[in-house]
């Protein structure tokens, strides 16, 4: 009886001791970006950039110097810290097909600083890296 129960407790830290080594396993980290999204109406973007066509999409690569103009205005509450997939995510999310959603991060993750703008109807999203 004695030995069954010493059995039990073995298997038992084995599992555990399993689990623990499973949940501890490391791999290289995915990169990560760190984006500010929000969004604007149509008119209040017209009045500061100007004409962009519903359905259509601008990008800009901006200088540490505008990046840096701009970082005052951001605020931690749109502040994301976002791995490849997620930055594609946003794009597929915001009407931008497969292919032009992986171009659009493959070009973001590859600049310091960018801006990008994409409208549908009233509404422009925007996303600043």
């Amino acid at each position: 009886m004695r030995s069954k129960k010493l059995w039990i407790e073995i298997l038992i830290m084995t599992l555990v001791f399993g689990i623990m080594l499973i949940g501890c396993k490391t791999e290289p980290d995915e990169p990560t970006y760190t984006v500010w999204t929000d969004s604007t109406t149509y008119t209040e973007f017209y009045n500061v950039f100007g004409k962009l066509d519903d359905g259509y999409y601008i990008h800009l690569e901006l200088t540490n110097s505008q990046f840096n103009q701009m970082s005052s205005e951001l605020t931690d509450e749109y502040k994301h810290v976002w791995t490849e997939s997620l930055l594609n995510n946003w794009f597929v999310g915001r009407g931008f097909g497969n292919t032009e959603a992986k171009r659009e991060t493959s070009w973001l993750i590859t600049i310091n600083h960018g801006f990008i703008a994409s409208r549908t109807r009233s509404i422009v999203y925007m996303l600043i890296k």
